[in-house]
């Protein structure tokens, strides 16, 4: 069983998911700008794509956010969202 605090692929994709959405940036959108195919930027955002450095510092200039701020919102969303999980049991 995979402990509650663990960051996955799964969490990050639904990080992205949520910037997407609020810049109201389409999947193809997206797929084009890291040139892959939509399904693939779909897989990515379900979490069955593992998530690279150079692809987040990629995401990161697509949204144009700086790249240490981008992952520090991760995390601290992360961090809320884990809090909120770990309160509801």
């Amino acid at each position: 069983m995979k402990d509650k605090s663990e960051i996955t692929s799964v969490s990050f994709g639904n990080y992205i998911r949520k910037i997407r959405i609020k810049r109201k940036y389409s999947q193809y959108f997206m797929a084009d700008a890291l040139e892959i195919s939509q399904n693939s930027y779909c897989l990515l955002e379900n979490g069955n794509t593992k998530i690279n450095l150079e692809r987040i510092v990629e995401l990161a200039l697509i949204f144009e956010i700086d790249v240490h701020f981008f992952i520090l919102d991760y995390l601290n969303e992360f961090d809320r969202s884990n809090c909120r999980l770990l309160t509801t049991n």
